[in-house]
């Protein structure tokens, strides 16, 4: 399984997105750059400008539009074909930690993560056509104000919110180490669970949400969606940054139940210590067990973010250094018995 990469940047790629056709993934680093690449070839198609340094983007099932949500609180809106600038919003002394489109892309989540103790964290829900045409008419100073829904439990310092099956529910993780479970449009808290010792970097759905997988400082755990309890723990020594689960998890035919799971000691520590920790942990879900190993020997930092492709074929990586790196997974994987 031999990647191939590619580099838009010097500095940390933080997210990395594939577009729904499985075509185009987009990568974002904290110098505020947006490459568009070609999935097949790596070939840069273009990028976009946003803001500030960026931590989180998404984009709209149809490939229409994207939006990125930067550390100087921004969070901008970009036509895709042809990389126009839409508009952004803005929130005072808070950093924009999540974005995510509601399925239909109706919605919008934004994760709003406060630059002083004196503010309290952010989650909000927002209508994505009536924030267009306010940005439109350039009225971007009221759009918080008036089109937002506020759905954040107080003292509960969110780091990410996904919206359910369906568009029914809505989970949030936390500094804390906590999920929440909300019912939506409600609102109402159904379950709140302390998972982890620690902040949950991120969390991921299986595609038909019959899972949901968390990376932590202390590993990796799969929970049941609907009910938050634990089903499955994968225990690793260095933090865990991201995690993706295979599309084909639940597939009639030759089913992969498999997910993958990355971090690696901070780039700041890696001084201290020989064991690094930039390994790609490939797991088997159901029977709890690693079957696989990926560690490129050029890896020079942690891994930030994990994408599949819409196929389950291979997936991306986003990285320290400016490096995203794509996998294809060769026949070893879908005939030899230990990854079945």
């Amino acid at each position: 399984m031999r990647p191939f990469h590619v580099r838009g940047t010097d500095r940390a790629i933080m997210t990395v997105k594939i577009n729904y056709d499985g075509d185009l993934f987009f990568t974002a680093s904290q110098d505020g750059g947006i490459n568009c690449w070609l999935t097949e070839t790596g070939e840069r198609l273009g990028n976009y400008k946003a803001s500030g340094a960026v931590k989180t983007l998404d984009l709209t099932d149809n490939s229409e539009l994207l939006v990125s949500g930067s550390l100087e609180g921004s969070v901008d809106f970009f036509q895709i074909n042809g990389g126009k600038s839409l508009g952004k919003l803005t929130a005072d002394m808070r950093k924009a930690k999540w974005v995510e489109f509601s399925f239909g892309d109706e919605n919008l989540i934004i994760v709003y993560q406060p630059m002083t103790s004196t503010i309290n964290y952010e989650t909000r829900i927002l209508k994505v056509q009536e924030i267009l045409d306010k940005i439109k008419l350039r009225q971007t100073q009221d759009v918080l104000e008036i089109t937002d829904t506020l759905v954040t439990p107080d003292k509960f310092k969110t780091t990410q919110a996904s919206w359910g099956y369906l568009n029914q529910s809505i989970i949030m993780a936390s500094t804390e180490g906590e999920l929440l479970l909300l019912s939506y449009p409600q609102k109402e808290e159904i379950r709140r669970v302390q998972v982890h010792d620690g902040e949950i970097k991120q969390f991921a759905f299986a595609k038909d949400f019959s899972i949901l997988a968390t990376a932590a400082n202390d590993g990796c755990k799969i929970f049941d969606p609907a009910t938050l309890q634990l089903l499955r723990y994968f225990k690793y020594e260095v933090p865990m940054n991201a995690v993706a689960i295979s599309p084909l998890f639940n597939t009639e035919q030759k089913p992969k139940p498999h997910l993958i799971v990355a971090g690696g000691i901070p780039a700041r520590e890696t001084a201290r210590t020989k064991f690094q920790g930039f390994d790609i942990h490939i797991c088997n879900v159901i029977y709890e067990e690693e079957v696989g190993k990926l560690l490129n020997p050029n890896q020079i930092g942690p891994i930030n973010a994990l994408a599949f492709f819409p196929d389950g074929k291979g997936f991306i990586t986003g990285e320290e250094g400016g490096y995203s790196r794509v996998y294809k997974f060769d026949q070893t994987y879908w005939e030899n018995d230990l990854f079945k």
